[in-house]
């Protein structure tokens, strides 16, 4: 658990929103105009912030959806019912429809 969460605070993705970030903060500090330090503080902040979040989400579901299939398979395997195998693989096109790699 350690290790995953100091790779999430280590990866491309995280740095870059994070030094983002500081550079909307430096310039809604330090800019000249009043109203370009808010917007572009503003956007700087949460435009990063709300990409990251979408981008773990997205990536996040993609795992679900990976081990929902193993899963599957495995039950499948070692000879579960059916009706347990359908409902594991209901759960997979969830994870489908949940990343967009499925439409409706």
């Amino acid at each position: 658990m350690k290790r995953n969460i100091l790779e999430k605070l280590t990866s491309r993705k995280f740095i870059v929103t994070v030094i983002t970030a500081i550079a909307g903060i430096i310039t809604a500090i330090i800019g000249e105009n009043e109203t370009v330090q808010i917007i572009v503080g503003a956007t700087m902040t949460i435009i990063p912030t709300i990409v990251y979040c979408i981008t773990e989400g997205v990536l996040d579901a993609k795992s679900v959806k990976t081990i929902v299939d193993a899963t599957a398979d495995a039950a499948e395997k070692l000879g579960a019912d059916e009706k347990v195998v359908d409902v594991i693989e209901q759960a997979g096109e969830i994870g489908e429809i949940l990343t967009g790699d499925k439409k409706e």
